[in-house]
C-alpha cells in the first residue's frame, strides 16, 4: 500500500457546501434549512417552552438583565439609534446558553455575552444588515406615504376640501406605503432570523448564514406565518397583566431563535 493509498481510519472530510454534514452520531445539519409542515410554527413556541421550563427561573433572570440593557441602550444618545445593529450580538448569546443548555442541562448566564468576545464581527454584520433594512423600509414609507399627503395638502389648497375620491386614492398610498414597509422589514427578518445560530453554533461566515437564513425563510412561509401570529398573540396576553407575563414570554420568545433553528436545521 502507498502513501496516496486512502486511509480507512481517517475521518471523512466534510462541508457545509455538502447537502448534509454530520454532526455527530444523532444529529445531521442540513444547509439551507429543510421544508416542515405548518403545525410546526406552534410546535417552535412548545419547544422553546420545554427547554425553558426546568430552569424558567433563570429564564426570567436573564430576561430581566436583557431588558435592562436594552433599556440601558436606549436612554443613550446616538447609541439609541444602533440598537438593532447590537441585538443579534444578544440573541448569538441566547443562542450559546440554549445549546449549552442542551448539551448540559445547565443555564450559563455568562454567555450572553459571549458574543462580543467570539463572532463579534458576523452578528455586527448580521445587526448593520437588519438595520440598513429598518431604515429603507421607513423612507420608502415617508416617500409613498409623503406624497399622498403632499397630494392631499396641494388639493385642499386648489379647491377648498378634498373630494372624497382624491381622499381616497391618498388612503390607499398610506396603506400602500404601510404594507411596503412591512414587506421589506419580513425580508430582513428572513435575512436575519436564523444568522445568528448559524454562525454561533457552525461558525459559518455572514454572507452564508444570511444565504442560508433566507433559503430556510422561503421554505417555510405558512409555518412561520403561524409562529409570528400565535407568539404575537401570546406576548400580548402576557402583557396585560400589567405587563407582568412578559417576564416569562420574553425569554419565551427569544428562545424561539434556537427552536427554530433546530427545526430547519437539524436532522436527528
Amino acid at each position: 500500500m502507498t502513501q496516496q493509498d486512502h486511509n480507512p481510519y481517517t475521518p471523512p472530510e466534510s462541508s457545509v457546501e455538502d447537502v448534509t454534514v454530520v454532526l455527530d452520531k444523532a444529529e445531521t445539519f442540513i444547509p439551507g434549512g429543510q421544508a416542515v409542515p405548518a403545525g410546526e410554527g406552534v410546535n417552535w413556541i412548545t419547544e422553546a417552552w420545554n427547554l425553558m421550563k426546568p430552569k424558567l427561573g433563570m429564564w426570567v433572570v436573564l430576561g430581566i438583565v436583557l431588558f435592562v440593557i436594552l433599556m440601558i441602550i436606549n436612554f443613550i444618545p446616538f447609541l439609541n439609534i444602533l440598537a438593532a445593529v447590537i441585538m443579534p450580538i444578544f440573541v448569538g448569546g441566547i443562542i450559546a446558553i440554549c445549546e449549552k443548555q442542551r448539551m448540559t442541562g445547565e443555564v450559563d448566564l455568562g454567555l450572553l455575552f459571549s458574543g462580543f468576545q467570539k463572532n463579534l464581527g458576523a452578528l455586527l454584520g448580521v445587526g448593520a444588515i437588519m438595520f440598513g433594512i429598518i431604515i429603507l423600509a421607513f423612507i420608502v414609507m415617508f416617500v409613498v406615504g409623503g406624497s399622498a399627503l403632499l397630494a392631499m395638502a396641494m388639493g385642499s389648497q386648489a379647491g377648498g376640501d378634498p373630494s372624497m375620491a382624491m381622499a381616497g386614492a391618498s388612503g390607499g398610498m398610506m396603506f400602500l406605503a404601510f404594507l411596503l414597509m412591512m414587506v421589506i422589514t419580513l425580508v430582513g427578518y428572513a435575512l436575519t432570523w436564523f444568522a445568528p445560530a448559524l454562525i454561533v453554533v457552525h461558525n459559518l461566515p455572514l454572507g452564508q448564514a444570511v444565504s442560508m437564513s433566507l433559503s430556510a425563510v422561503k421554505k417555510n412561509i405558512i409555518p412561520g406565518l403561524l409562529f409570528f401570529l400565535v407568539m404575537g398573540i401570546i406576548m400580548l396576553i402576557s402583557a396585560l397583566p400589567f405587563g407582568l407575563g412578559l417576564l416569562i414570554t420574553m425569554p419565551l420568545f427569544f428562545i424561539t431563535y434556537y427552536s427554530t433553528y433546530r427545526s430547519l436545521f437539524i436532522v436527528k
